[in-house]
């Protein structure tokens, strides 16, 4: 947990305090960023690293003390090394010009976990390029997760770089605005790019941890039964080799003058019916919760399930698909 101190020193940061409003600058300026988008020059900024800008003062007390003591090999070395510090900020910015950042997508998470958005990036020349990251802008870290993630790419390649944002909340979540940058070669300067996407990503409710038993209340007659192992006999068929010998049925065998296997089945146990106003809950949430539990509970036992809310209703089913149309109401429920 960050302490009172540190988030202070964070909020009254000159350097963050900069970045934060550049980056409502730009949001008022360019709006929300449409995918996929190639950087050009107009939407790279290059600035000094803290590395850069120490190395910057030692440079200029080195030009200082040659002027004073007239010494030209200082002078040679200082403006030697300005030379270099120009022409690697010219490499940052041609190290990430002309990269494309094509989608940004998110599965569904449960409030409380890390939503991980996947961020589809494209390199598109025939030449490298070396430590693009992307990290969550400064006005964003409060929310975010993790410190972003770096890769080097190869000439017309493409990767999927992944940033982790905490879902505090049920419902849709708004991606926050993340920032392409690289430092290469020296780390003297960063280029980088904001974007802004329109993604959000789904937030089903927390399943609670000690839910109530399934209520069966439904009837057995909306699955078929489990075919293979159980005690109960469902068909005969021909022998597979592996089968065991005490399934083998001789007399029907010997009849047919072929090998036969008892096929056996396990009864399916009977549906349930998940009412809104039968949870038990004393509030919203807490029966949002406790019907995420039980739909996770009948859809690990594979027991068909019914969901009833007071806004809409789903029939029994079984599956992914009858899974998170159940937990998408539920992330939606006003009420």
């Amino acid at each position: 947990m960050v302490s009172v101190a540190t988030a202070s020193s964070q909020r009254f940061s000159p350097g963050r305090r900069f970045d934060r409003w550049l980056l409502e600058r730009i949001r008022r300026r360019r709006g929300v960023t449409d995918l996929p988008r190639t950087f050009e020059y107009r939407h790279i900024f290059v600035l000094p690293t803290l590395f850069g800008v120490g190395f910057g003062v030692v440079l200029a007390m080195t030009v200082t003390g040659g002027l004073n003591f007239n010494n030209n090999m200082a002078l040679l070395m200082a403006f030697t090394l300005v030379s270099i510090s120009l022409m690697t900020m010219f490499l940052a910015y041609r190290n990430q010009v002309g990269i494309s950042v094509i989608g940004i997508a998110a599965d569904p998470v449960f409030a409380g976990e890390r939503a991980i958005f996947q961020v589809l990036m494209r390199n598109q020349e025939s030449r490298s390029r070396y430590a693009v990251c992307v990290k969550w802008s400064t006005a964003a870290s409060h929310a975010a997760a993790g410190s972003g993630d770096c890769r080097d790419f190869s000439p017309e390649e493409t990767l999927k770089l992944r940033l982790e944002q905490i879902a505090r909340r049920r419902g849709y979540m708004t991606m926050e605005p993340l920032v392409v940058e690289n430092r290469f070669p020296l780390g003297l300067f960063k280029a980088w790019s904001v974007i802004i996407p329109n993604v959000q990503c789904l937030v089903y409710p927390p399943p609670a941890p000690n839910a109530p038993p399934l209520p069966r209340t439904g009837r057995g007659d909306h699955g078929a039964a489990h075919k293979g192992e159980g005690e109960h006999f469902h068909a005969l068929r021909e022998y597979r080799p592996g089968d065991p010998l005490k399934r083998v049925a001789w007399r029907a065998s010997a009849r047919h003058q072929k090998l036969y296997s008892r096929e056996m089945e396990t009864p399916r146990e009977e549906a349930c019916e998940f009412n809104w106003y039968l949870t038990g809950g004393t509030s919203s949430e807490e029966k949002l919760s406790i019907l995420t539990a039980w739909v996770l509970r009948a859809e690990h036992h594979q027991i068909p399930y019914s969901l009833e809310m007071p806004t809409v209703a789903l029939p029994p089913g079984l599956g992914q698909e009858h899974r998170d149309a159940c937990l998408k109401i539920l992330a939606l429920y006003e009420g």
